[in-house]
């Protein structure tokens, strides 16, 4: 049995090629990791007496039910009642056939070729759009925060992201048709074509005459570009970071991230699991920027994003500005089984430098943003009274 384990605190991934922003491991994508397996944990000499009455129930399931037909195999009903009972006690854990995960750590081995969108599971069930911007979805039409309800006209309600993404997965050029719900309950139908594209996790834009950085998401380069462009306003009395519709990313880059504006030994966040609990600090020594950061968040900040407006502020070393996040603060492991399919699991909560859980509830920011859909404006001018 093969663990997985995604030290990223949410079910987000990115749509393009590989679908994803952290949800697999090994060579593929190199900011996972694989965890060794417990000792003594072979599911076979598991509670071995349970094991043989459900294999009893099989047989007796696919001999003499009226309801059963020749597709309902013994592999079928194992699958569906996984599913039923994971679906029942977590939104983010889930099971994968065989072909699911073939099918999804395939994608995963692609390079910037997709349809370019972040997705992110609440726990109500819904899925979240990211379009990346300039990406194929974007290009088509689809709106940050409207919900995803099929691919090519598949459910994606009860499914996990690693199995949206084996029903995204796809060759460039052959479009896929997305259905979509915005917050007014209105439904359409975007053909997406899946296409090479190039992403820009960090970007900067100006408003106003302010020059403002945008984080769209967290990846390996993230930390890179974001330091030169800090680098870039280091006479400017203050920085402003915009991680509006940042859906997050990878765990272990948000990290990262957050110790370019940290002492070293400050922390940064915990993981807290059925083993135990694991904290990450700052490990750099250097003097962090002298200025002000200001961090704008907005409903749809979430995970990895969370992460990094929390080690911020709660080291005094950032202002939030805006509406509270979203709150995704879990982390799911992928773990393969013998056969190959795989479980997906949630296996640990995210908690903030100081001790505060954040799953579910979000973060509110220290200074708010009113209105019922703020736009720059609205953001850029509550900075301004903060900084007069």
């Amino acid at each position: 049995m093969k663990q997985i384990c995604i030290r990223k605190e949410t079910a987000i991934l990115v749509l393009m090629a590989a679908f994803l922003g952290g949800y697999v491991a090994g060579p593929a994508l190199p900011w996972m990791k694989e965890a060794d397996v417990p000792p003594g944990a072979r599911p076979s000499e598991t509670n071995e007496p349970a094991i043989r009455h459900y294999a009893e129930a099989l047989v007796h399931i696919e001999r003499d039910a009226m309801f059963s037909t020749p597709a309902d195999s013994p592999q079928e009903i194992v699958a569906s009642s996984l599913r039923a009972y994971l679906g029942q006690k977590d939104p983010y854990s889930d099971f994968l056939t065989k072909e699911e995960y073939a099918k999804f750590m395939e994608a995963s081995r692609g390079e910037q070729t997709g349809i370019g969108m972040d997705i992110e599971k609440r726990r109500n069930g819904d899925i979240l759009c990211y379009p990346i911007p300039n990406g194929p979805a974007a290009q088509a039409g689809v709106k940050p925060g409207e919900q995803l309800l099929s691919l090519d006209g598949v459910a994606t309600r009860g499914k996990s992201l690693p199995a949206i993404v084996s029903l995204a997965a796809g060759r460039q050029g052959v479009p896929i048709v997305a259905e979509l719900e915005n917050s007014s309950g209105n439904r359409r139908l975007v053909s997406i074509i899946r296409a090479r594209f190039s992403a820009q996790p960090v970007s900067e834009y100006t408003h106003r005459s302010s020059r403002i950085i945008r984080l769209a998401s967290f990846t390996p380069n993230t930390r890179q570009e974001l330091d030169y462009l800090v680098s870039k306003q280091r006479q400017h009395d203050y920085i402003i970071i915009d991680l509006r519709g940042c859906g997050g990313g990878d765990f272990y880059a948000a990290v990262d991230s957050a110790m370019l504006f940290l002492a070293k030994g400050e922390e940064i966040v915990s993981v807290s699991g059925r083993s135990g609990s694991q904290d990450y600090s700052a490990t750099i020594s250097h003097v962090p920027p002298a200025q002000r950061i200001f961090l704008w968040q907005d409903e749809f900040t979430a995970s990895a994003a969370e992460i990094f407006i929390a080690a911020l502020t709660e080291n005094d070393r950032g202002i939030s500005v805006g509406t509270a996040t979203a709150g995704k603060g879990t982390r799911q492991d992928i773990i393969k089984l013998q056969d190959g399919a795989a479980l997906i699991l949630t296996t640990g909560y995210l908690l903030t430098p100081r001790g505060v859980e954040f799953d579910g509830s979000g973060l509110r920011p220290m200074h708010q943003v009113e209105g019922d859909a703020p736009d720059e404006d609205d953001f850029l001018s509550k900075t301004a009274m903060l900084t007069g």
